[in-house]
């Protein structure tokens, strides 16, 4: 499945890439984001709620988050170091051959199996998108 179809709803907030109630993991390379994605499936994740992604993939996503009002409100996330910073670090990471997995998780309970499974396959990065802001589970150690 296309990355870009692959969200239920939105995946921006305000312009911003927000995609609300997904886990994304960032991994050196597609295949170990593959062998993440097949665990999930093996443990009875749907196909329709986990997805995975190469680089340019992931660029082509942010490529289409177009606009002068997308544009102030990304430059604006930058500033005050926010959502944006992490889509940039992601960037950079999509642009050195990093695989992406993504899964929804309406539920905190979900969030929390997914996890355990995915953070077995030692992700670069890896951060959950919720109502409350992001929860980082995995690197983005640079500060916010």
């Amino acid at each position: 499945m296309r990355l870009n179809d692959f969200f239920k709803g939105s995946d921006t907030s305000l312009g911003v890439f927000y995609p609300m109630h997904y886990l994304v993991a960032v991994f050196r390379n597609l295949e170990l984001a593959r062998d993440a994605a097949r665990k999930l499936s093996q443990a009875g994740y749907h196909e329709g709620d986990v997805t995975v992604a190469d680089g340019p993939e992931v660029i082509a996503l942010a490529k289409d988050e177009t606009g002068l009002g997308a544009f102030l409100m990304q430059a604006l996330s930058r500033f005050i170091s926010a959502e944006q910073t992490y889509t940039d670090h992601d960037l950079e990471h999509a642009q050195h051959g990093a695989g992406f997995l993504v899964a929804h998780c309406p539920t905190d309970a979900i969030k929390t199996e997914v996890w355990g499974i995915v953070e077995s396959e030692g992700p670069l990065d890896a951060r959950y998108y919720g109502h409350g802001g992001i929860v980082h589970l995995a690197g983005d150690s640079f500060p916010i």
